[in-house]
């Protein structure tokens, strides 16, 4: 009888550390943006954004191992096993100028993120502003 219910609390133990490891990273994703804003402002946002658009100022896909500490650590760990992705947008003209684009998803979840530009950048992805500049999308 005892060795019966410690069987059973080990396999519950089990199952549980399973599902919450598994649920973990939805869990993490679906509260992205009310993390994010817990974490950081949208001015601190759009300062490190225009300050990688002046080191990086060709269009392309950054590697967080390629950033170092050129990125905000208070997004590090809102979703790590869903990312976050950076890439550099080249903009069109001074209309619309370059901007950073930063994002967590997968195939099965959808993406959500921030598009991160100077004051004049307009998003043109459903979703909302935080400032001018500064819009999550989810998606």
């Amino acid at each position: 009888m005892k060795s019966t219910l410690i069987f059973l609390l080990t396999c519950l133990a089990c199952v549980t550390a399973c599902l919450y490891n598994g649920c973990k990273p939805v869990w993490q994703f679906d509260l992205l943006e009310h993390n994010a804003r817990k974490a950081i402002t949208a001015a601190e946002l759009q300062t490190w954004a225009t300050n990688l658009l002046a080191q990086h100022p060709t269009p392309g896909t950054l590697k967080l191992s390629e950033l170092g500490t050129n990125f905000p650590h208070q997004l590090r760990n809102l979703a790590p096993k869903l990312g976050p992705m950076v890439v550099i947008f080249e903009g069109q003209d001074t209309n619309s100028p370059s901007w950073v684009f930063v994002r967590w998803g997968s195939g099965f979840l959808g993406s959500h993120g921030f598009e991160i530009g100077p004051t004049n950048f307009v998003s043109d992805r459903p979703g909302h502003a935080w400032q001018p500049g500064v819009y999550f999308f989810e998606r």
